[in-house]
Formats: structure tokens, C-alpha cells, sequence
């Protein structure tokens, strides 16, 4: 099905309440109207329009809390997640505009964001669905200078990052991307979550601008991954939820950043620059455009998020906005892109699988049952019941003759009530018509042994390719667990499906 683009926009408070502010109106929270100055020093010298007018599904001021947002912008998005659904919430501005505050929040756990929040929602969900089954992963990843690192590596907490292992990343025949070198934990709990959320950050590349005292230096993606099973059947499902925090675009002009801090702000502004020529290749082909090639392989970060952006994912962006004049240029660009993010659309499905080892047990139950049925009727054919019919049950089943020389339809009409029990004796009048029921209990039973042996023979080769299946499958198993011994975890990012699972009970809590 389709799901269109969620967009909103977020207003970051402003220091200074004084002429310096930024003008605007916002109408039914949904559309935000910029009023652009004319004065010189603000470079925005405009004699046609005095405003600009912008559509959000959901536009949030600045008094609005963080739970407010989580409560309006993720809710909907794990729901759908928690489903078997893929999802992404990513954060896009100017730094210093909020996005890590709307993301992780601030020091006090009043103040925490969209990711912790999201912890705690999810656990509290999972135990409400008595009739599925969970098992959590985590991963948390940056991208910094082009290059990705693990951030719940424990041994980057003692090392320089000179030293710290570079997520590797390559693509194998069926399209899905490896990533080496990235470790995936597993979580039973909320606690066990936000330890894991905690270190990430701590390790995370932060420095202090002059536009940003606590400036995020690299794009980080915070990954849940689900492993979902319905107790009751033998489907299943694996889904994604990325939670991504892209670091801020700044204009080198005005932050005036030198040396490392530079050369930060130049694989940052790059990055986004390739985000943005992904957005408008998307925009191309979705009006019509003969836009064959999307250039997600530019960068690091558009090739992890080529399905959130055009694949298979429900994905929501939050646009965070200074409210200050003195960054009314990048606001504006903020919000222009925005506009071209919020016309896309995914087709998103649910990521169902069927339970391998539930459906051979199955069927072998089911050949145990046929082979049991096929050696009694080698032995002499079905058993009658016991339990007798009612004499006006009969009359209404019987075929009636009227005293006229039944017919060999009528007969076997007769048999196959008798041989399905649904009578308890044959009634015959003559040696002619005995001959006839013998006569049509052999067709029955010829016919009944063919349909069961073709029958036996269908679930046999069926048994024989799960058996093939699942042999493969332990063999890949095997050969992973090996290579895990040797090397870190992989993660596989699944470009149209989700990798087969087996399942446990969660524990409780």
C-alpha cells in the first residue's frame, strides 16, 4: 500500500524575544506563514512577495513539549513498526536549530526525547500483545567524515578514534547490504535500551561552534530491529525502526570554524547536499520525469537509507527551524526541502515470513495421519461407527427406488453414504443390487486410494524442499556462527525482504 511522506516542522525558542526575532503565523497548526524582512543586512531584499507559505502535517511552536511531539509524531510510527512494518523518523536543520534535543533530549529525563521515549513505548506495547511473541535488537551507528563507526563497540570507550574499526560496507547478489564491523544487541528490557542509548551518545562526536555549544558532528542512525511471531499461527514477522539524528548544516561564512571543526563542516554540508539531490531525483520521477538513476550511492548515508527514502518504509521527517532572523537563509532552506520531502510516498508492506520449522512439523503430522489412514485401508477398508442413525435420518439419506429396479448411480449414491458412516447398513433387495454395491465399493476405493496416494506423494516432495530449505538454512547458521568466533557481527540491511528468523519465548520481566 501507499504511505505518503509525514512532514513536520518544529521551532526551536528563540534567545533573544526582541525585534531580532523571526516573523510568522502559524494557522491550525498545519501551515506555517514566514514574513520576510527587507532590510539589507538580512540579504533578503524581495519587492514581490512580503511572505512565504509552508504545509506540514503538523506544525509544532515553540512552547511545545517533548512529549507532545513524541505523542503526535512517533506513536503512529512504532504502532505500524510494532505490526511488521518498517519505519524511519529522521531530524533534518541548520545545527544548533534542536534536532538532537527533539532526538535524544536534554539532561533530565522530563526532557528526553523521541529515541529513550521510544524505548519505553515499545516494551510497554509488547506486553500488552499477549497473542505475539518479541525478541528486541539494537544497533547505533555514526557517520562521521564519511565513515562509519559503531558506537556500542565497548572498546571505543578506551581507544582514540584513529583506532576504532570502520563499519565496512558491500552489497551481495540479491541487493542486500552487509555492514561489517557493526555489533547488534539484543535488549529485553527498557533499562537494558537506554544503557545502550547512553553509551552510544557518550561516544558519539560532539564539538562546541560558535553557532552550537554541544554541536553534533556525525549522523547517527539508532536501529531497533523486531522479531515478531503470532502464537497461534506459523507466520512471522521482522521489522525495522530507524530513529536518525543527521547532524546540522552550517554556512562556513558565519561560523567561522577553522581547522578539524572545518573539515567536519564540509563532510557534513556535503552529505546533505547529496541527501538533497536524492529528495529532487525522487520528486522527478514521481511527476512523470524519465529519472532512471537515483543517485543513493553518492554517499555513506543515502545508501543506508535508500529504503526509508524509496523503499519499503513508512518514513517521517521532522524539520527543526531557528526562530531567529539572523538565520532566516537557512530556516528558508530548511523549509524548502521539507516541501519536496513531504510529496514522496513508499509502497510499504508488512514483512511477513512463514515459520519454516512449524510448517514441516506440520506437514509431517499431517503424512503420519495419511500413512496411518493408507495401511487400514490395506488392510480391509474403513471401520463402521457404532452410533446409530435415527430410522427417519436414514429414509431421508437412502436413495429411494418406489419398488423399481435400482439405478448404478443410485447404488453408488448408497455406498458412499455407508463407507463415510453416515449410515449404519446397507439395504438391499437383491443379489443384483449386492453385486452392484461390491461393484461400486471397488470404484470408491480405487478411486479413494488414488486421491490418497497423490495426495501423499504432493505433501512428500513438499516435506522433501522444507527439509532442503532447512538444511540450508543451518549450514548459513553454521557458517555464520564460525565466522562470528573470528570477526564482529554483521547486520543486514534487507533491500525487499526481512531475514528468515527462528523464534524464542521473550523473558519475562
Amino acid at each position: 500500500m501507499k504511505s505518503q511522506f509525514e512532514v513536520y516542522l518544529r521551532l526551536k525558542p528563540s534567545n533573544n524575544q526582541s525585534q531580532n526575532a523571526m516573523q510568522y503565523q502559524i494557522y491550525q497548526n498545519k501551515k506555517l506563514q514566514v514574513l520576510l524582512p527587507k532590510h539589507v543586512k538580512f540579504g533578503m531584499i524581495n519587492h514581490t512577495r512580503d511572505n512565504l507559505d509552508f504545509n506540514f502535517t503538523h506544525v509544532f511552536d515553540q512552547k511545545s513539549s517533548q512529549e507532545h511531539v513524541f505523542t503526535n509524531v512517533t506513536t503512529p510510527v512504532i504502532n505500524s513498526f510494532l505490526d511488521g512494518y518498517n519505519a524511519t523518523i529522521f531530524a533534518y536543520g541548520q545545527t544548533g536549530s534542536g534536532k538532537t534535543y527533539t532526538m535524544s533530549g536534554a539532561e533530565t529525563w522530563q526532557l528526553r526525547g523521541i529515541v529513550p521515549r521510544a524505548l519505553s513505548y515499545i516494551f510497554d506495547e509488547i506486553d500488552k500483545r499477549n497473542k505475539f511473541e518479541y525478541k528486541i535488537y539494537i544497533s547505533f551507528m555514526e557517520i562521521y567524515n564519511e565513515n562509519a563507526y559503531d558506537l556500542l563497540e565497548k572498546k571505543h570507550l578506551e581507544t582514540p578514534l584513529e583506532q576504532w574499526n570502520k563499519i565496512a560496507l558491500f552489497e551481495d547478489d540479491q541487493n542486500n547490504i552487509h555492514l561489517k564491523n557493526l555489533s547488534i544487541h539484543q535488549c529485553n528490557n527498557e533499562q537494558e535500551g537506554i544503557d545502550l542509548l547512553m553509551m552510544g551518545n557518550f561516544i558519539r562526536q560532539v564539538s562546541s561552534t560558535p553557532m552550537n555549544q554541544s554541536s553534533s558532528r556525525s549522523h547517527c542512525i539508532f536501529t531497533v530491529t523486531l522479531e515478531g511471531y503470532e502464537t497461534s499461527s506459523e507466520t512471522c514477522f521482522v521489522s525495522k525502526l530507524h530513529l536518525v539524528d543527521l547532524a546540522g548544516s552550517e554556512r562556513i561564512s558565519k561560523s567561522q570554524v577553522e581547522g578539524n571543526l572545518l573539515n567536519e563542516a564540509k563532510y557534513i554540508n556535503l552529505s546533505l547536499t547529496y541527501l538533497e539531490q536524492v529528495i529532487i531525483a525522487l520528486n522527478e520521477r514521481m511527476k512523470g520525469a524519465n529519472r532512471q538513476h537515483i543517485p543513493y550511492r553518492n554517499s555513506l548515508m543515502t545508501t543506508l537509507l535508500k529504503d526509508s527514502l524509496g523503499g519499503n518504509c513508512k518514513t517521517v521527517m521532522i524539520a527543526t527551524i531557528s526562530s531567529e532572523n539572523d538565520n532566516i537563509e537557512e530556516s528558508l532552506s530548511t523549509l524548502r526541502f521539507s516541501q519536496r520531502v513531504g510529496q514522496l510516498e513508499n509502497e510499504i508492506r508488512r514483512n511477513e515470513k512463514v515459520d519454516l520449522e512449524a510448517v514441516v512439523k506440520r506437514l509431517e503430522q499431517e503424512k503420519l495421519v495419511l500413512i496411518r489412514e493408507l495401511e487400514q485401508y490395506q488392510r480391509g477398508g474403513v471401520s463402521t461407527s457404532s452410533n446409530k442413525k435415527n430410522q427417519q435420518q436414514q429414509q431421508n439419506l437412502l436413495p429411494q427406488s418406489n419398488g423399481q429396479p435400482i439405478s448404478q448411480k443410485d447404488v453408488q449414491e448408497k455406498v458412499e453414504l455407508y463407507l463415510n458412516e453416515r449410515i449404519p447398513m446397507l439395504d438391499v433387495k437383491s443379489i443384483e443390487e449386492t453385486q452392484k454395491c461390491f461393484e461400486a465399493m471397488k470404484d470408491l476405493y480405487n478411486t479413494r486410494m488414488k486421491e490418497y496416494v497423490t495426495e501423499l506423494t504432493f505433501i512428500s516432495e513438499k516435506l522433501q524442499k522444507y527439509d532442503e530449505i532447512l538444511t540450508r538454512k543451518k549450514e548459513q547458521s553454521s557458517f555464520l556462527e564460525q565466522k562470528e568466533n573470528s570477526s564482529p557481527e554483521v547486520e543486514v540491511y534487507r533491500r525487499n525482504e526481512s531475514p528468515q528468523i527462528t523464534f524464542k519465548k521473550r523473558a519475562n520481566q
